[in-house]
């Protein structure tokens, strides 16, 4: 017997500083249809990606634009007899106003504590509680693969210029939209073709230059490992959101050093599918890796 589908939606955590300056203030909207309160979230629409898919909800909800933060978990449960996941992530209030809409009449910006007395029970107060455990804004590092790009046992060319094949012009076009979520500021590319023209879709996008950076290439770390390995803590370190791509074989030592760096847990495989990348969520003004997180260009 076929199982039955499931229902997926996503979600956010909207939040801004609170006005007396003491911590953050999130958002919460009254919903008519059910007469409570709720965390703005909703359905993916068919073959969209989840994280498009929760930003896209909080504005409609909200009016505001979100910028995503890290991730706060999932909560599932039956709804209409059929299984229903909603994925969430924290986010920051970058502007906007509320008007009435078809699914929200009104919306309160209030203390977490206050939001969890509000909030229908056994929904969305382990997300809340996960946002409230710790409020400190982050900035995202992404440490991402090159797309799709052919086989190389095929192309005649110089390997350096091996160009995106379809597969991976429509995985750049999808992050492009992924990271525009993240309010970065900075491109950085290993100075190989794949690579650049993986992000360049992205920097086109919001007006920024790609920085092309050898060491990231795979012939650049070999020369100069602990060198890639420091200029990669160092984008950390800036305080900028900030997008890198990078080759197969560079991410995993990259991304396994800037946890050490952090003193953060490392992820039992870090190696990426093509078109996927880590998202590093750092503490502003803090040494300190909040969240690591994989992303992939479907889902």
């Amino acid at each position: 017997m076929a199982s039955n589908p499931r229902i997926e939606a996503a979600g956010g955590v909207l939040w801004r500083p609170a006005a007396d300056g003491g911590g953050a203030e999130v958002c919460i909207v009254h919903r008519p249809k059910y007469d409570d309160y709720s965390v703005p979230k909703g359905k993916l629409a068919r073959g969209e990606h989840v994280l498009l898919a929760a930003a896209r909800e909080v504005t409609e909800e909200t009016g505001c634009t979100p910028i995503m933060g890290p991730p706060l978990g999932e909560i599932r449960y039956l709804k209409d007899g059929l299984p229903k996941r909603v994925r969430y992530w924290g986010m920051r209030a970058a502007g906007g106003e509320f008007h009435v809409n078809d699914e929200v009449d009104e919306v309160l910006w209030v203390s977490p504590a206050m939001a969890l007395t509000l909030l229908t029970p056994d929904r969305d107060q382990s997300v809340l509680e996960a946002f409230a455990a710790d409020t400190t804004p982050t900035v995202a590092l992404v440490l991402l693969r090159h797309a799709s790009a052919g086989d190389p046992n095929v192309w005649n060319g110089d390997d350096r210029d091996r160009p995106l094949d379809d597969v991976g012009r429509d995985q750049a076009a999808v992050m492009a939209e992924i990271l525009d979520l993240y309010a970065i500021s900075a491109v950085v590319s290993a100075d190989v073709l794949r690579c650049v023209t993986t992000v360049k879709p992205f920097a086109d996008k919001v007006g920024l230059t790609v920085d092309e950076e050898p060491l990231l290439s795979e012939s650049g770390f070999a020369q100069s490992p602990d060198a890639a390995m420091q200029r990669v803590v160092e984008l950390a370190a800036s305080g900028q959101a900030t997008v890198a791509c990078s080759q197969g074989t560079v991410i995993p030592a990259v991304v396994t050093e800037l946890c050490a760096s952090y003193r953060f847990p490392p992820p039992k495989d870090a190696g990426l599918r093509k078109g996927e990348a880590w998202i590093a969520h750092l503490a502003v003004g803090e040494h300190r890796l909040t969240a690591l997180e994989r992303i992939s260009p479907y889902s």
